[in-house]
């Protein structure tokens, strides 16, 4: 029996997306899983369930109605995102009133509040599987099952030296992006400065990936030992050279029959392929060998020598 909830976790750059567009192109039962909601959190930011405790007791109508102004006023960081501005500008057909009325039927509890959420992105169609694809919910899992305990995790997987890559050039790109226009002294000051804020923001995307990578592999063997039927790991280098033994494993775990259709997401992210198109691009596999500098990667074989042969890395 297929499930009713799936829920794809994982690192930034490590191929959710992709996993929701291998999932979304399942013919035998539609599948809804939203874009990331952070509603658990994140890795060290706290969630929209942080934000609803401080408006005080949601069986008070009025901070109810507070917490749905909020949702749908985009005045407030948390609440930003594709999910939250394609849900307030009423791309799925749930508005501000709709969503009142359906949390103050509910019992307010933050499952049946995160339920509401999920449930509006499939727009009233009914017997659907669910989900989100929230990277972060990595770290609540045990929260996840117990709400929907016979739901199914994926935690996506990927060489951690690719996922440096991939975020290390995106937050560059992100940082480059502040040079304005100014004289010539001007520009070679901001050089200085850009060049100083590259090596520092290095160092951070670095040891950030290294401690949160590490981390996921230990919550790997946590959580499949806890979950042996509703964890799944899905390397993401074996979904892209392998895409349908691994797709066809993957519909085993999740009760849902294979279609080859599921064999051509979009390529629609720099993961995968900035050009587009549909299918699997072979090419992400071994594109950050080129990238890395030969001390990131004496990095990574000093710090992780062991985990990287752990998952066939090496």
């Amino acid at each position: 029996m297929a499930s009713r909830y799936i829920f794809i976790v994982g690192l930034p750059r490590t191929g959710t997306k992709l996993m929701m567009n291998v999932l979304e192109n399942n013919q035998e039962k539609a599948c809804y899983i939203t874009p990331e909601n952070f509603f658990l959190g994140r890795f060290l930011r706290p969630g929209i369930r942080r934000q609803m405790r401080q408006l005080g007791d949601l069986s008070v109508e009025a901070n109810l109605k507070k917490l749905v102004d909020n949702i749908y006023s985009a005045r407030y960081t948390i609440f930003r995102g594709d999910y939250w501005s394609e849900l307030a500008e009423g791309k799925w057909g749930f508005d501000k009133e709709t969503m009142f009325n359906e949390l103050l039927d509910s019992d307010r509890s933050d499952k049946a509040i995160y339920t509401i959420l999920l449930r509006c992105y499939a727009n009233g169609v009914e017997n659907v599987i669910l989900g989100d694809k929230t990277g972060p919910h990595l770290y609540r899992v045990p929260t996840l099952l117990e709400w929907f305990p016979e739901a199914k995790v994926i935690h996506t997987l990927r060489d951690p030296r690719a996922v440096l890559a991939s975020e290390h050039k995106k937050q560059l790109r992100k940082l480059r992006r502040h040079i304005s226009e100014a004289d010539e002294a001007g520009r070679r000051l901001q050089a200085l400065v850009l060049r100083a804020k590259e090596v520092l923001h290095s160092m951070l995307i670095i040891v950030y990936i290294t401690i949160a990578w590490l981390y996921a592999a230990r919550l790997d063997r946590k959580y499949k030992k806890r979950y042996p039927n509703n964890y799944y790991l899905s390397r993401f280098e074996d979904l892209v050279s392998q895409p349908e033994e691994s797709v066809r494993t993957l519909c085993n775990f999740l009760g849902i029959a294979f279609n080859s259709a599921m064999l051509n997401p979009p390529k629609v992210d720099s993961s995968f392929s900035p050009k587009g198109g549909t299918g699997f691009n072979t090419q992400a596999l071994n594109s950050w060998q080129n990238y890395l500098k030969p001390w990131m990667k004496r990095w990574w074989l000093m710090l992780a020598k062991k985990q990287l042969k752990e998952f066939k890395y090496i």
